[in-house]
């Protein structure tokens, strides 16, 4: 029998600024599961790595510029939000209104659905935006409030593929065992949410199996797996979600393979420039006009010559 397991750390504190994630993790496997163990796989939420290194900030000592008041007053969204994901570096590529059919849709999955209603009317929409890295976010450039005392709001980490590199190298310090890290952050998909890894070490985060044969020795269209999503949206099932307070998961019995070197940045994060970029939307629309009648062809066609 085949099995992997994720083990749910329910012992993890408050983490605050400063406090040694590592040694934390740890303690808590020795009494809850029996300690951590090689190959190990540690998927923690992001929000605590924030939280020890102090990435946190008040809402009420932001103050909104001209651009952000602008913004908001066309769109509803709080300006003071609008000014951190600005002081972030992001670009905002779209804001989704939360209003009309994505609020009936949303109120539709709401066990209750008056503080549904209170917090559509509070956010008002969501925006997408291009973090400097080159990232994109679904969600409000990853800044959250929730589970966050009093009015803080906490920020992605700065660097999250170091940061579970250092917290990978601490636990290997203290207890002489190799594991893998994974920072995990929700991001919005069409019609919900899913935890996905914005930070990597110590695991291949895709596999290489593409056109490798299948068990009738034809060749695979699939095999790029996108492993450390996968182990993460399985770890988000302990996580839960609101108040389930659970913030570290343990995989274990998964047969990923060990990787020094790539980690999300540098493996799942396309480095494609400005041109590549025009040049793919360009070739997806004319490819699309071929399956069109004569009037959206004609269109498709059109529009592709002004990208």
């Amino acid at each position: 029998m085949k099995k992997i397991e994720v083990l749910g750390l329910e012992g993890i504190p408050e983490i605050e600024e400063g406090d040694d994630l590592a040694g934390i993790i740890i303690g808590c496997a020795e009494e809850e599961i029996g300690g951590l163990q090689a190959r190990d796989i540690i998927v923690l939420t992001s929000k605590i790595v924030s939280k020890a290194a102090g990435r946190t900030r008040r809402l009420s000592d932001v103050k909104p510029g001209a651009k952000a008041l602008a913004v908001s007053r066309r769109t509803g969204k709080d300006a003071r939000w609008l000014q951190m994901i600005f002081d972030e570096g992001h670009k905002i590529a779209a804001i989704v209104p939360m209003k009309g059919v994505l609020k009936k849709y949303i109120l539709g999955t709401c066990e209750d659905t008056e503080t549904g209603e209170e917090l559509i009317e509070h956010e008002q929409a969501i925006c997408i935006t291009l973090g400097p890295d080159g990232k994109i976010h679904t969600c409000d450039a990853g800044i959250d409030g929730s589970n966050m005392p009093g009015d803080f709001v906490g920020f992605l980490p700065v660097e999250p593929d170091k940061s579970a590199s250092d917290i990978r190298s601490s636990i290997k310090e203290k207890i002489n065992k190799e594991v893998a890290v994974v920072l995990a952050d929700t991001e919005m998909i069409p019609f919900g949410t899913m935890d996905f890894a914005v930070g990597s070490a110590g695991i291949e985060p895709v596999s290489r199996k593409f056109g490798e044969k299948d068990l009738f020795g034809k060749p695979k269209f699939g095999g790029i797996d996108l492993t450390v999503h996968e182990i993460t949206a399985a770890s988000a099932l302990v996580f839960g979600r609101t108040g389930a307070g659970i913030a570290v998961a343990v995989v274990r019995g998964c047969e990923c393979r060990i990787n020094e070197e790539q980690n999300i940045s540098n493996t799942l994060v396309p480095q494609i420039d400005g041109g590549g970029i025009t040049e793919a939307i360009k070739a997806t629309m004319r490819a699309t006009s071929y399956a069109c009648g004569l009037k959206k062809r004609l269109v498709l066609r059109i529009a592709s010559w002004f990208i």
